[in-house]
């Protein structure tokens, strides 16, 4: 049933991925070359851009150069999903940016990230569910790593939880405290981390990214801060225990898929500040669901028209 599930939120991961690099999007016109069974295309500096693994060699070696271009970029997705080990997967030093799902749904367990990647996109390593261990070369200016998860100092948000860094004793519940100066917390950032119970957000939080903790099985309590102001879509999506949450004052729209799926899901307070409700946002949870807004709230309206309780206060 899970294994199941996660093919679903990798299907919802590809679909959502849409933060595509500067240089990528420069040269999205040009055609896709192949070299040693690697898709890649040439930006505009002259360098390579990985798109996509074709090969068919069990263990994954990433090269550094292709047909003598050196390799800068791995794109978004570039090896999503792929099927054989990358138990030895190395980074090659010539990398300077990593794409949005990269590595996702794959079987890495450890990764090091290298002194010259200086830009990456939502989460590269999300729903890889053996990885435990990530690493940040020494003289990074970017990128760091505390307590087993990954951070970007430039916009202050946190990329990457590993799923093994919640792996707990038998009975124990783990609660996670992020940081505080924490600003964003990224696409998939917590993507199908099972075995998180809670997570606790600082005040100086002002953003969550798409599906950031979608499938995050456990999960069953979490306070939003009122410095919140935008919520991606499909943020909570199938977080199966999540039974009560308060969304922030100043947010302005419920995303699509939000709370999609969320079956322990029973009440939701929605502020006066929201002007919007998008696609799905309440489907599949708790039949007794109870949303409770403000007299004039739009949230009124959209559970007249989807048959959801509304308590008015």
């Amino acid at each position: 049933m899970k294994k199941a599930a996660l093919f679903l939120a990798a299907a919802l991961c590809l679909a959502l991925c849409l933060i595509v690099p500067a240089s990528a999007e420069e040269t999205a016109g040009e055609p896709a070359l192949e070299s040693g069974g690697f898709r890649y295309r040439l930006l505009k500096d002259g360098t390579a851009e990985i798109l996509e693994y074709i090969g068919k060699e069990l263990g994954l070696v990433i090269p550094d150069t292709l047909d003598g271009h050196p390799v800068t970029s791995i794109g978004d997705e570039a090896f999503y999903n792929y099927r054989y080990s990358m138990e030895d997967l190395v980074i090659p030093a010539s990398v300077t940016h990593i794409g949005s799902c990269a590595f996702a749904m794959t079987d890495l367990e450890k990764i090091e990230i290298p002194a010259g990647v200086v830009s990456m996109g939502d989460n590269p390593f999300g729903y890889c569910m053996p990885l435990e261990t990530i690493t940040v070369a020494e003289g990074n200016p970017v990128f760091y790593v505390q307590d087993r998860v990954l951070f970007c100092r430039e916009d202050h948000s946190l990329v990457c939880y590993p799923n093994m860094a919640a792996d707990p004793d038998e009975g124990e519940q783990v609660i996670y405290t992020v940081p505080e100066g924490t600003e964003i917390i990224r696409g998939s950032a917590f993507g199908g981390v099972e075995c998180l119970s809670g997570v606790l957000l600082p005040d100086s939080l002002r953003a969550i990214g798409y599906q950031a903790f979608g499938f995050c099985w456990s999960l069953d309590e979490i306070t939003i801060p009122d410095g919140v102001t935008e919520i991606g879509d499909a943020a909570f999506d199938t977080c199966k225990y999540l039974s009560r949450v308060v969304l922030p004052a100043g947010l302005k729209r419920i995303s699509s898929m939000m709370f999609y799926e969320c079956e322990s899901l029973s009440e939701v307070t929605v502020p006066d500040s929201v002007m919007e409700i998008g696609d799905f946002a309440f489907d599949f949870c708790a039949e007794d669901l109870v949303v409770i807004c403000g007299p004039d709230s739009c949230a009124k309206t959209y559970c007249e028209q989807n048959g959801i309780t509304c308590r008015v206060e």
